[in-house]
């Protein structure tokens, strides 16, 4: 089942988001995701969706510009237990609907290039590389 955050996920999305930045960035700065999430969840609550059966299994957190008729995905997590059951495929197909019924015609995202599973994820469901961001170390 796909739903809203709520305050009593809130603890447990965050500790997955956090395992995202640790994994994903090089120079990962805790206070500054943590004032991030702290504002998306106050201001904008429903960026944040979970998949849930007996427990949470996934979280989905998203933008959308209407303007653009886009959508950026900021993260989709899914803990390594729930892995290859569907559950990021569930969070996608309600991201695609919630797009069609808006006229959104674009998501975006951005995947680093050590996260393997999650770029032949992305290839699977039809996401195609753009650009490459690249940086050199000093």
């Amino acid at each position: 089942m796909i739903r809203q955050l709520e305050e009593k996920d809130w603890s447990t999305v965050k500790e997955w988001l956090f395992e995202i930045g640790r994994n994903s960035f090089d120079n990962f700065v805790p206070s500054f995701l943590e004032k991030k999430l702290e504002g998306e969840r106050r201001d904008f609550p429903e960026r944040f969706v979970v998949s849930e059966d007996d427990e949470l299994n996934g979280v989905l957190w998203f933008e959308a510009n209407p303007e653009r008729k886009s959508v950026f995905i900021h993260a989709i997590y899914v803990p390594q237990k729930y892995r290859g059951a569907g559950v990021s495929d569930q969070l996608i197909d309600y991201l695609e609907e919630y797009c069609k019924e808006r006229s959104i015609t674009t998501i975006d995202l951005n995947v680093t290039t050590n996260l393997e599973a999650a770029i032949k994820f992305y290839k699977r469901r039809g996401f195609q590389v753009k650009r490459y961001q690249m940086s050199k170390g000093l």
